[in-house]
């Protein structure tokens, strides 16, 4: 549960935090260590894919009381919506922040801390678009699939940005995309009678032969479609493991440090969230989509080249590490190995 800090306690955690040579952190973390991750695929029945992701509460300390956690779940819902130069990129993300993660707020500050999370989450995702969209299009140019991705907040004990992302990424993994056939409706025009068709008998008791004879079709495109798998089947999405991963990097210079938990988030509230997407194993092809910093403190010019070549370095091991637990949870999922 989120509790709120006096200032000699953030200065007891900024001081230990840059204590040389050894820094402490009150879980006996490095400073580049993550909490043990938990993700989970499938979690939501009534969705087209679904994900959760869980940060710490595994460890139990010397009085026997659990870590804190942080904890979303994310369900991706797809609809159908009409292209046109309005449609954006076919994705809206929304998060919702229950009072029990964060107990302290009021219900506006919650509405605000929702809206937040929700445009950082929606940044993180659509600049990959590049992945879905073409996979997301049902009739070229004129409908296609729009993907809704909800998610909850369950608790936050800290870095809740990296762990929706992580959720998402897993959702998105889940997702499968019904596969679609496209209905053709045909025009019947009516062309002049000829001889040929003057001395044809037809039968009696044919009227429909009678009404299409002297007649020409006209093919039309595509003007609607049909579903031909259930809706809980479907083909995943090519390329997922390429979707985007977030990494922050929390800033007390001249050091940074990796998951931050609730508390060292309120003692060091200057932060950098980097988005990152590795579409090949070669280290040269990793992929910056964006970088967002928030906090009271301004980051110096020269610092910013170091960080993003640390936070690639970081956001590739956690991207290897996301793609082997998926793939792993599909071949039990399908196989039963």
């Amino acid at each position: 549960m989120a509790t709120l800090l006096s200032k000699s306690e953030a200065s007891y955690i900024a001081s230990a935090l840059l204590a040389a040579p050894d820094p402490v952190r009150a879980d006996g973390r490095g400073l580049l260590d993550y909490r043990s991750v938990a993700v989970e695929t499938s979690v939501a029945a009534l969705s087209n894919g679904s994900g959760r992701a869980v940060l710490g509460g595994t460890t139990i300390n010397t009085i026997g009381v659990g870590d804190a956690a942080t904890e979303a779940i994310v369900a991706v819902r797809l609809e159908v919506e009409d292209i046109d130069s309005s449609s954006g990129v076919g994705l809206t993300c929304a998060v919702t922040c229950t009072p029990s993660a964060y107990p302290h707020h009021t219900m506006p500050q919650l509405d605000d801390l929702s809206s937040d999370l929700s445009a950082l989450l929606q940044q993180a995702l659509q600049s990959s678009d590049n992945i879905w969209a073409p996979q997301l299009v049902i009739i070229p140019k004129k409908k296609r699939w729009h993907l809704n991705l909800e998610a909850v907040v369950i608790s936050d004990s800290g870095n809740i940005l990296d762990t929706l992302v992580i959720a998402a990424r897993a959702a998105l993994w889940d997702l499968r995309i019904p596969r679609t056939r496209n209905l053709e409706f045909q025009r019947q025009t009516a062309r002049p009678a000829t001889d040929e068709d003057m001395q044809v008998d037809e039968p009696k008791g044919d009227a429909l032969g009678s009404a299409v004879k002297g007649s020409r079709v006209a093919k039309k495109p595509a003007g609607d479609f049909e579903l031909e798998d259930y809706w809980d089947d479907g083909l995943p999405l090519k390329g997922r493991d390429a979707l985007p991963i977030c990494v922050t990097l929390n800033l007390l210079p001249p050091i940074h440090f990796l998951d931050a938990t609730f508390q060292e988030e309120r003692a060091v509230p200057t932060r950098i969230h980097l988005t990152f997407s590795f579409p090949t194993a070669d280290p040269a092809d990793a992929v910056l989509h964006n970088a967002r910093s928030t906090g009271p403190s301004e980051i110096p010019y020269k610092s910013i080249a170091p960080l993003i070549e640390a936070a690639e370095q970081y956001a590739r091991r956690l991207n290897e590490a996301l793609n082997i637990k998926l793939k792993s949870d599909d071949r039990r999922r399908f196989t039963g190995a």
